[in-house]
């Protein structure tokens, strides 16, 4: 395209002219900006002007000559060449310039020496608006949502809505034209032509519709030619549910994603949820931590789940979750769990934008689950228990006296509330997210800071994450430079109330305050014989003590991709992260910890550095011809992560404002500081082939070798690969133009990969030094070491075997779509501890003996109801399902051992010292999620005692290990999510149920709350009025005044079903005609309430230690 000159001149100009004008035009200009209004400067010049009949090059010249003023101008502006009559004779240059240029259309400005023409602005009354509106659909007729409408050669333009439809406002002017475009479409250029109303439909363009693609973390793949099974979800998806973390959010989204109700702690938000995508693999006694946790990859490295629980919401561009072994090959070692990507936002090129988005969360801690005795109940159970009885007259005389007293407190009205003692009447927390972007297409940047404040439920209890990033892109030829650095801080602090278990055992007619209305330090001192110290919970928290963990987190991704040539690419990427972590748990001297202890006051002190290092090179080449489409990728990368911990804990801290570590002034007695060191390296070689014949047929081979210090000298390195193949129904002839089948996928894959999930040197002897076992803490006065673990050089791999048959499908337009996966996998050679005799000096070592088999069905379907485009309105409804069931497929003589050993756990403990929880046991055939108990026939009338079947099905009365029976199973037959979203015009309603059906749960609140009750504390409604009292009662629980420890039963295995109302979103989006008038680009207010509600078939007490909470949020989001 040719282009104008900036200025046109009477004279002849060379190149340095141009520059040195240029220059002074420049300080001329930013002179004129900071002088403001009196920048321009209407000199007064007067000239002789009797030239007759000239060109407009001559006069300009003449000008010049008389006052030495340059007169500028574009080319296009006017012919220099035309005549003009300059016979004025004497005259001001304002006026003269008046005179011949009021025709041209053109009108001028003088500063200085500098005479600049332009064009004259239209009058008011020319100024006429026009406003176009129309709707954008596909050939089928649907409406697409996203299409960017835009004014060609102009940055005017409009988006679609949720129902195709746009509105565009822009001067009324001839020869308009519209650019219509969205991705798989072919654009398409309209002429306004004066028309009102101008709708239009895009057909598919096959070329751009491939380029639709899945992000596995190294390199992206064509949806329509991807053979692998996986799930994404764009971050405003997950923004429309939650403003929480991310996980909790994806587990609404996608049933294969679960998460691990965590019973005691609730929602504890210093507490990292759990998760396992189609079920666990591994033994949970593998691993001090989770150990089928999936893997997590953000922005093309792989990170902990800590850093995407506090990733901020507003980040995220999208999360992928890669399930089969076509998709997770490629992490080979680390995919046996699944592998979730995550990708931030990338900063969007084009004038500077700004982004607020601001969250409010109100949060109520929900005790609909408890249901406690009050005072009046509490001690008629007491009586009834017999805790006031006693076989001697004298000091049955005094336990009548305790009971009197206790009676006089409950008739004056004392009815302590304790479960609202240390919970908040409401939490609130808020959030902040600013992004400042902008950029062209040789470079881009963003800047976010983000603020978030997440206040729990219990009091002084919460964490506060503060994060700033930039990212910064440079496009330089066919070379890209992208740097994103990241900095955040966050800090959890633990409630100084202690367990929320602590306030559901007070006795509600104790009284936790004084007459002078100060917090009591106990509620009850003892006065009879075998009465214990009942201390109040509130006494400890309203001491200065700490109870906090923090960590910072410096992250920088450098990455250069080299854009070879057409379809071939390769990129380094390269990553730096360190992260500074500490704990403080400090108790004053007057804490009631230290009433019997001869130290008063205790602060533990923990630090741990993290330094890691990864770096991956990926190389990409895509070629199309004739009916073939092929993809290459081969990968190598490295990673190494170094972890430095310890933890000391001093002792004697006399005052509360002694409250720095260093103002101990000893150690604990018999402690020792604890210290740890971990390496671990991981280096990688992978390659991918995706192939396609005529869109039809599709092929994926992908490999990889993986090296790790995790494993045995002799098991360094390990292989892993997978096949996939797809075929596009839909492709086919008899599918063209059909207005039923819009999409059809058949696909089917089948591999192998690993997990590492577990502490490093498990395959080396370790040593520990300074141990307590070697003379006390050294030896002859040097430091000792003591040989630790027994070393396995031949620890390999644990392998996952996984294979998936599924289908992808979208019928009727797009109305009804989803999908379906059938898979199995087998989790082999994983990690057991090995009994050893104890002539050894261990007690076990690992090894891979283990073989897990989990399969199951996972479907999503997602229909339109109404699809009015001309009202506006739209509603959809969706429901996904999943069904896991696993068994162990072999049993050898370590998990034989390992129930031996569980046994005689039970056996060879004291009464009260015995656990009445359901153990973990295996049995080749059975889930390793089956709950294990002896079977009950229940309470026998006559005594009130349970009774029970042996394994030979005849009556005993007797509980024992030899009976242990897989009673139960807490993999439900079914669960998911089902919902609605519902549109009209801004509006939009978005709810989102989960569910479970046939799962078996283990009530641990029938065992704790009813039956294995100390009478002393305060107890579940039912220990009072279910209880067998008598001779002839039927009853489900045993003598109210028995007191033996109840074990595992099959009475207390119930079947729970459960609905959830996990998210339930109400937004509007202003319209965008209407911001512009106030400089915003947009506008959307919205409310959400998560966790609102949970009805389940079992009534048993959840988040014990740290109460599950309804969160209510109200979101603003602003962008200028």
């Amino acid at each position: 395209m040719k282009k104008n000159p900036l200025t046109g001149f009477v004279f002849i100009k060379n190149e340095r002219w141009k520059l040195f004008l240029a220059m002074r035009l420049t300080i001329v200009f930013l002179f004129c900006f900071m002088l403001g209004g009196n920048a321009t400067i209407m000199a007064q010049y007067r000239l002789n002007m009797k030239m007759g009949e000239t060109t407009f090059e001559e006069l300009f010249q003449e000008i010049r000559k008389q006052t030495g003023c340059i007169v500028m101008y574009n080319n296009d502006m006017l012919n220099k060449n035309e005549k003009v009559d300059a016979n004025f004779g004497k005259i001001e240059l304002e006026e003269l310039l008046e005179k011949i240029l009021s025709d041209k259309g053109l009108t001028f400005e003088i500063n200085r020496e500098f005479v600049i023409l332009m064009k004259a602005p239209q009058k008011r009354e020319e100024q006429k608006k026009v406003t176009i509106t129309g709707i954008v659909k596909d050939k089928q007729g649907e409406s697409l949502i996203g299409v960017t409408v835009l004014v060609k050669g102009t940055s005017i333009g409009a988006v679609t809505d949720s129902l195709g439809r746009y509105k565009i406002t822009l001067p009324e002017q001839q020869d308009l034209v519209l650019i219509f475009s969205f991705i798989g479409m072919q654009s398409k250029e309209v002429k306004i032509n004066n028309q009102k109303e101008i709708n239009v439909t895009l057909e598919e363009d096959i070329e751009t519709l491939e380029e639709v693609v899945v992000s596995t973390g190294y390199y992206n793949r064509k949806k329509e030619s991807y053979t692998g099974a996986t799930t994404s979800f764009t971050g405003d998806k997950l923004r429309m549910v939650s403003s929480g973390n991310v996980l909790s959010t994806l587990s609404v989204l996608d049933p294969s994603f679960k998460l691990l109700d965590n019973i005691e702690m609730g929602s504890d938000p210093n507490t990292i949820p759990e998760f396992t995508i189609r079920g666990g693999g591994s033994l949970q006694s593998e691993y001090e931590n989770s150990p089928n946790m999936p893997t997590f990859i953000l922005d093309g490295f792989e990170v902990n789940a800590e850093k995407i629980f506090d990733l901020d919401p507003n980040r995220v561009a999208s999360i992928t979750i890669l399930k089969d072994a076509a998709a997770t090959a490629i992490y080979g070692s680390r995919a046996s769990n699944g592998v979730v990507v995550v990708e931030t936002v990338e900063p969007q090129a084009g004038k500077l934008r700004l982004n607020y988005t601001f969250s409010g969360d109100f949060s109520f801690a929900d005790l609909s689950v408890y249901d406690l005795m009050n005072a009046t109940e509490k001690l008629e159970y007491e009586r009834l228990a017999k805790l006031y009885t006693h076989s001697n007259i004298e000091m049955g005389d005094r336990y009548t006296d305790l009971y009197n007293q206790r009676l006089k407190w409950v008739q004056e009205g004392i009815d302590t509330d304790w479960l609202s003692k240390p919970i908040k009447d409401l939490g609130f927390g808020h959030k902040h997210f600013l992004l400042i972007e902008g950029g062209d297409s040789s470079i881009r940047y963003a800047l976010s800071v983000n603020y978030n404040k997440t206040d729990g439920v219990m009091k002084k209890s919460g964490r506060r994450t503060v994060g700033i990033g930039s990212k910064l892109q440079y496009n330089y030829k066919n070379l890209r430079f992208i740097n994103d650095l990241t900095y955040s801080n966050v800090k959890g602090t633990n409630s100084p109330y202690g367990s929320f278990t602590t306030y559901t055992y007070q006795n509600p007619y104790f009284h936790p305050y004084d007459e002078n209305g100060n917090v009591k330090q106990y509620l009850y001192e003892p006065t009879l014989d075998g009465d214990v110290l009942v201390t109040n919970p509130l006494y400890n928290a309203a001491k200065k003590t700490r109870n906090e963990s923090t960590y910072s987190e410096f992250n920088n991704n450098f990455s250069i991709e080299w854009n070879i040539m057409e379809g071939m690419t390769l990129r380094g990427k390269f990553s730096l992260n360190s992260k500074q972590e500490s704990t403080d748990d400090f108790k004053p001297a007057t804490h009631t910890d230290f009433a019997t202890t001869q130290y008063k006051g205790s602060y533990q002190k923990g630090e741990q550095k993290t330094f890691t290092y990864d770096a991956n090179i990926v190389f990409n080449y895509a070629r199309s011809f004739m009916k073939h489409n092929i993809n290459l990728a081969a990968v190598w990368n490295v990673r190494e992560s170094n972890i430095d911990s310890y933890s000391v804990t001093a002792v004697n801290y006399p005052n509360e404002q002694m409250d720095h570590f260093g103002m101990g002034t000893a150690f604990q007695d018999g402690a020792k500081p604890a210290g740890d060191y971990e390496v671990s390296r991981l280096m990688g070689f992978a390659g991918n082939v995706n192939y396609g014949w005529d869109n039809r047929y599709l092929l994926d081979l992908s490999i990889r070798t993986d090296g790790s210090s995790v494993y045995g000298a002799n098991q360094r390195w390990g292989t892993f690969g997978s096949i996939g193949i797809a075929w596009n129904i839909h492709r086919e002839k008899w599918f063209e133009n059909s207005r039923i089948v819009n999409n059809l996928k058949l696909r089917g894959s089948i591999g192998s990969t690993g997990g590492q999930n577990f502490y490093p040197f498990q395959s080396i002897r370790m040593f520990s030094y300074k141990d307590d076992l070697v003379d006390g803490i050294t030896y002859n006065g040097s430091i000792g070491a003591l040989l630790k673990s027994y070393g396995n050089t031949d620890l390999k791999w644990q392998k996952n075997l996984k294979r998936n048959i599924g289908l992808d499908f979208a019928l009727f337009t797009s109305r009804l779509s989803g999908y379906v996966n059938f898979y199995k996998e087998d989790s082999k050679a994983l990690l057991i501890d090995v009994l050893l005799a104890p002539s050894t000096g261990f007690d076990s070592y690992k090894d891979n003996l283990g073989e897990v088999e989990n399969q199951g069905i996972e479907t999503n379907i997602r229909g339109s109801v109404i699809r009015d485009t001309g009202k506006e309105l739209q509603w959809d409804l969706f429901v996904s399902l999943m069904s896991n069931r696993n068994r162990l497929l072999k049993l050898n003589d370590a998990l034989a051992a390992y129930n031996r050993m569980q046994d005689d756990k039970v056996n060879n403990a004291d009464d009260d010292q015995k656990s009445n929880r359901p153990v973990v046991r295996y049995q080749k055939g059975k889930s390793i999620n089956a709950i294990w108990a002896n079977e009950s026939l229940g309470i026998d009338p006559n005594s009130g005692q349970e009774i029970f079947l042996d394994q030979q099905g005849n009556k005993v009365d007797k509980w024992s290990t030899d009976n242990y029976k897989p009673l139960g199973c807490t993999d439900p037959d079914v669960e998911g999510s089902f919902g609605t979203m519902f549109m009209y015009k801004g509006f939009q309603l978005n709810a989102f149920f989960k569910y479970s059906i046939g799962g078996d749960i283990y009530n641990q609140t029938l065992v704790d709350k009813v039956e294995n009750v100390n009478p002393k504390n305060n107890a579940d409604r039912r220990v009072l009025y279910d209880r067998w009292k008598e001779a002839g009662d039927i009853a489900r629980f045993k003598a109210i005044d028995n007191t033996e420890t109840t074990m595992p039963t099959s009475r207390f295995i119930e079947k729970e079903n459960y609905v959830q109302l996990s998210s339930l979103s109400v937004s509007y989006r202003f319209p965008v005609e209407k911001l512009r008038r106030l400089g915003m680009e947009s506008l959307k207010v919205t409310a959400i309430g998560n966790d609102i509600f949970r009805a389940s078939t079992v009534k048993m007490e959840r988040g014990t230690v740290y109460p599950f909470a309804r969160t209510y949020t109200l979101s603003l989001q602003v962008t200028f």
